[in-house]
């Protein structure tokens, strides 16, 4: 059965069971929302560019803070009403494309600012006849309250889209090797997939701190194959990935991590589009993206003949 339907210009949109989705955690909510006057003053009362620009800032709001009488969880649906459907299509477009690396049979896929699961359902849209462990990362419990709410609806209201026993959010990375123990055993070839959609953008993030908890974690599972994939903005041409303020996470985090190597042979930008839940238009949207892949050496019996991975 297909969830998500591309077309040949690359225009997508929900099929099946999985197009009441949106309709019921997401439209319904936003536009049947309780009047209190936060609400109708900020939102109903204001156009489109307001709520992205003043209440979400483009994304990169903290979400674990009010906005004038705004709850969490209100800028939280306000977010999944603007940017949920482009980043799950988006992430779609890149799992399904000609440079995301083929799946082994079990694959733990770790989420990194994974908001309301929105990578989440589209790798499981992509991968689902597949053994998945979802990690979903987000310091705001409000987009972790809403993860839960989309995972338990699932694709069919009546079945989750990760099993209990193999669905996990946390609010921090700081334990993320630790964690790991729990779904990986050694030699069982399981594959880890570090995902970064828009994450590392964000204003607050310390990227020392993060790229500590990656090196850990890559050191202790380095008999794994690794993946680790990257999507954000495009680059305006003026700019480089060292000297934009969107990619320059990215930048030194690519920089740094140089046993990964670039699965990207050509362009690193393309464009896809979907259907906006605002007037149901087709929204063309651009996308840059990044692949990196991690093949483990082969181990050897001899301890003085085993080499750094870095």
């Amino acid at each position: 059965m297909s969830y998500i339907h591309c077309s040949r210009d690359n225009h997508y949109r929900l099929i099946g069971s999985l197009q009441n989705f949106f309709e019921d955690l997401v439209v319904q909510p936003f536009e049947s929302h309780a009047p209190i006057q936060s609400w109708e003053y900020y939102v109903k009362n204001r156009n489109s560019q307001y709520h992205r620009v003043d209440i979400l800032k483009r994304g990169l709001t903290n979400f674990n803070e009010p906005f004038e009488g705004l709850s969490p969880e209100d800028k939280v649906l306000i977010y999944c009403f603007y940017y949920m459907p482009m980043h799950l299509f988006s992430s779609y477009h890149i799992f399904t494309g000609p440079f995301f690396p083929s799946l082994g049979d079990k694959v733990v896929f770790i989420d990194f600012g994974c908001g309301p699961l929105t990578s989440g359902v589209a790798f499981w849209a992509f991968a689902r006849q597949r053994d998945i462990i979802y990690l979903g990362i987000d310091n705001s419990q409000a987009m972790l309250d809403k993860a839960m709410e989309v995972n338990e609806y699932g694709p069919d209201r009546w079945k989750p889209f990760f099993d209990k026993d193999k669905f996990e959010l946390i609010c921090d990375y700081d334990h993320l090797a630790g964690l790991l123990d729990k779904y990986i055993e050694k030699d069982d070839k399981t594959q880890i997939i570090f995902n970064f959609c828009y994450f590392l953008a964000s204003e607050t993030l310390v990227i020392r701190n993060l790229f500590d908890v990656l090196i850990r974690t890559v050191e202790k599972y380095n008999q794994h194959k690794m993946f680790v994939v990257y999507q954000n903005p495009p680059l305006p041409e003026r700019y480089s990935l060292q000297t934009s303020k969107f990619h320059k996470n990215w930048y030194f985090l690519k920089t740094q991590l140089s046993m990964f190597q670039s699965q990207i042979t050509q362009s690193n930008t393309d464009q896809f589009s979907y259907d906006s839940l605002m007037n149901g238009l087709p929204d063309p949207r651009d996308l840059y993206f990044d692949i990196l892949s991690y093949e483990p050496s082969v181990v050897s019996n001899d301890p003085l003949e085993l080499s750094s991975i870095f």
